[in-house]
């Protein structure tokens, strides 16, 4: 074998390493500039991409926040002071669920949201305790039963679909504390009904409409 060939050789070596190694950044790096815009469009080989798992962890961070610290049943209880009345607010739980779901376009993004919701409210000293995870996911499987609905019904990006969507996973919630706490044991049928009719509601307004429009807002400002 003469230097030429061998040369020649060692250079079809070369670039078939270079050609590998570039196959492998653009698989496993953070897709940025000019490498995320030629992905763009191409379905991922992974559950969730990056984009995702950040999207979920934020809003799930902001959730936990937020409703372990802002005491919203006060805002009812002022002027509603019957039981089942805090219901009306009990909405916001899922809105974050819910725009995560709209910003990634997967419904199993609602499990992380969900769980990461869920352990922040933990730590903020939830009266629940630990079960507070579980809790949340719970809402979320119904939430995710709501979307799977809808979608066979060709309503999973209308308003409408996820009103109903969120009305579903929020009204999952009122039977199960009812009996955790007893109350569906003790107080009148007409409470309970009452109760389950202002958590319909309060999934529909705040979790549904409310998270399609701000998904909506944001999907235009080209953010994402």
């Amino acid at each position: 074998m003469d230097i030429n060939e061998q040369n020649s050789n060692s250079k079809a070596e070369l670039d078939i390493l270079a050609h590998k190694n570039h196959e492998f950044e653009e698989e496993h790096l953070i897709d940025t500039g000019n490498n995320a815009l030629k992905k763009k469009g191409k379905k991922s080989s992974y559950f969730f991409t990056t984009q995702d798992l950040l999207i979920a962890s934020i809003l799930g961070i902001m959730g936990g926040f937020i409703s372990g610290l802002i005491p919203f049943s006060l805002l009812i209880k002022t002027w509603y002071p019957f039981v089942g009345g805090t219901q009306l607010v009990s909405g916001h739980h899922l809105l974050w669920m819910v725009i995560a779901y709209g910003l990634t376009g997967k419904k199993r993004t609602i499990f992380v949201t969900a769980t990461i919701q869920g352990f922040m409210n933990f730590l903020f000293g939830s009266s629940w305790g630990i079960m507070e995870v579980g809790i949340t996911l719970y809402e979320g499987i119904f939430l995710f039963i709501g979307m799977y609905l809808m979608q066979l019904f060709g309503e999973s990006d209308t308003k409408l679909g996820w009103a109903i969507a969120a009305g579903i996973g929020n009204l999952s919630q009122v039977p199960l504390f009812w009996i955790i706490t007893g109350k569906i044991y003790i107080l009148h049928w007409s409470l309970f009904v009452m109760a389950m009719m202002f958590g319909f509601l309060s999934g529909i307004l705040i979790a549904g409409v409310l998270g399609y429009l701000i998904v909506e807002r944001i999907k235009k400002t080209g953010v994402i």
